[in-house]
């Protein structure tokens, strides 16, 4: 596979339509398995060159940090939680703040600034052979285009790779900007693409603004100006609904918690989100429900139903409300099978008409792992959907017995290895469903895969995991944010006894 990975073997990618808190859309992507392996194994074998890079950056609070083998994860990617705690350390006495936001930043970066962050844009534009040993992040600019059709405007917003690249370039530009304007700040903090930047006066901060402007044009980027302003530091940074509502959240403890605070948890973060225009509240409701572990609560079909309810009017928190529901499945406690089939054929309906990704495998991934059957009927819909993702998810449901008719996917006699089905073919054919032959410049390296019967969905993994009664359902490295804790257990796990628990919901039963 690594000797004819300088092949310009061009590949696309696997789109997939996602939420976003305000209601808009993003588009996330899921590389070629092949494409994708040349650009992690480059980061991989100059890991130490990234980690400098990183450090270049007096300013980020973003910068990746390596797993441990077998994590969930490769990479931890500190959470925009973090960014009050150190904006408040970093800022120290600034008046001022600016804030600068970098528009469209992962569909504008340019990738030929890969090797100009590594190597400097003089020596780069140089020397621009892809197998140059001198500017050796040549290679990586030309994986992570041929990964997009050869595009050079924008990387893929979604895997771990390509966050990494994004910031070893960002890191660069922070380095930069201290170098010309270091003294004139007196503090910063930057997440992924947003800027917090403290300074004495207006006049320093539009000095400052000017020049990050021109940083950032050397490398093809520019500020969003509609998120970019001149405040003064007493305003917050974080949202006030945010900190009302973790106030109104109760000291969770599933089995003492009363319906009357469960009520109030819901009701305030269902009017924070309306005031607010952002789903966030939800899953912050949501986080808050696995924290206290909901699932376990005698008033678990109060809390159900209004996460059913919920979920069709906030779809960015439906991946949580998935989480929480497969958590209480995987302990072999009652769910509302009828109610969330229902809830099911509204959404993947409506989503189906939309092409809205990101509900439709949610809801029909809730309904395998739960063994609730999807109706024939909604089987077909989903089959007539082009999109890989989807289609991929039906051949492993069939394939595992679950979904017992065959879906019609018409994938053909040969798979392509190349094109946006290149997941669907590869899950087809490793799994038994196709036997047709591949096609394309990945024909081999697909076909050592297929025959190593590679699974690329497994629904089973997930719900072994959180059989586990110390687990969390929504996973704080694998779903995007965490805390100062890089465990995925309950802090508190050894305390509580599942027996005990289930013997006390057996003499409540009793009384009623």
């Amino acid at each position: 596979m690594d000797s004819k990975k300088f092949k310009d073997r061009r590949t696309e990618y696997v789109r997939y339509s996602g939420t976003k808190h305000d209601g808009s859309r993003r588009f996330f992507g899921t590389p070629n398995i092949v494409s994708y392996f040349h650009i992690s194994s480059f980061i991989w074998k100059n890991w130490k060159k990234f980690e400098k890079n990183y450090g270049l950056s007096k300013y980020s609070i973003g910068i990746p940090k390596r797993m441990e083998e077998g994590a969930e994860r490769a990479v931890k990617v500190p959470s925009l939680s973090e960014l009050s705690k150190h904006a408040s350390k970093n800022l120290g006495y600034a008046p001022f703040i600016l804030k600068a936001d970098i528009a469209q930043c992962f569909p504008s970066i340019y990738t030929h600034s890969i090797p100009w962050a590594a190597h400097g844009i003089k020596e780069s534009k140089s020397d621009t052979n892809k197998q140059s040993n001198a500017n050796i992040f040549n290679a990586l600019d030309f994986f992570v285009r041929v990964a997009q059709q050869g595009n050079t405007r924008g990387v893929l917003v979604g895997p771990d790779a390509y966050r990494l690249v994004a910031e070893f370039i960002l890191s660069k530009i922070d380095h930069e900007l201290d170098r010309v304007v270091g003294n004139t700040i007196v503090g910063a903090v930057r997440h992924v693409d947003d800027y917090y930047i403290g300074l004495r006066t207006e006049h320093d901060a539009q000095s400052v603004l000017s020049h990050l402007r021109e940083v950032l044009a050397t490398y093809e980027l520019n500020l969003n100006d509609h998120k970019t302003k001149i405040y003064s530091s007493l305003e917050p940074i974080n949202d006030l609904w945010a900190q009302r509502l973790r106030d109104h959240m109760p000291d969770w403890e599933a089995f003492s918690v009363s319906y009357e605070e469960i009520e109030r948890a819901i009701s305030e973060a269902v009017v924070a989100a309306k005031e607010s225009g952002s789903d966030s509240p939800i899953k912050i409701l949501f986080r808050s429900f696995d924290e206290g572990k909901i699932y376990f609560s005698p008033h678990w079909e109060f809390v159900e139903h209004n996460i059913q309810r919920i979920i069709q009017k906030h779809p960015h928190a439906i991946d949580y409300a998935c989480l929480l529901v497969a958590k209480r499945s995987a302990l072999d406690l009652e769910i509302d099978s009828i109610g969330w089939l229902a809830v099911a054929d509204i959404i993947v309906g409506r989503s189906l008409a939309l092409n809205h990704h990101h509900e439709v495998l949610w809801m029909v991934w809730l309904l395998i792992v739960c063994g609730v059957e999807l109706p024939v009927a909604m089987a077909e819909e989903l089959a007539k959907s082009r999109n890989s993702h989807i289609r991929a998810l039906l051949v492993q449901a069939h394939v595992d017995g679950i979904l017992k008719r065959k879906p019609k996917l018409a994938l053909g006699s040969g798979l392509s290895t190349v094109d946006e089905n290149w997941l669907v073919n590869l899950v087809a054919r490793s799994q038994g469903f196709s036997g047709a032959n591949f096609s394309g410049a990945f024909s081999s390296e697909f076909d050592y895969l297929a025959n190593k019967k590679i699974k690329l969905v497994d629904f089973e993994q997930h719900i072994n995991t959180i059989k586990v009664q110390s687990k969390r359902a929504i996973s704080r490295t694998r779903y995007g944010y965490d805390d100062e804790s890089d465990e995925d257990d309950f802090p508190d796990a050894e305390d509580f006894d599942f027996d005990d628990w289930m013997e006390m919901q057996q003499q409540n039963d009793d009384e009623f």
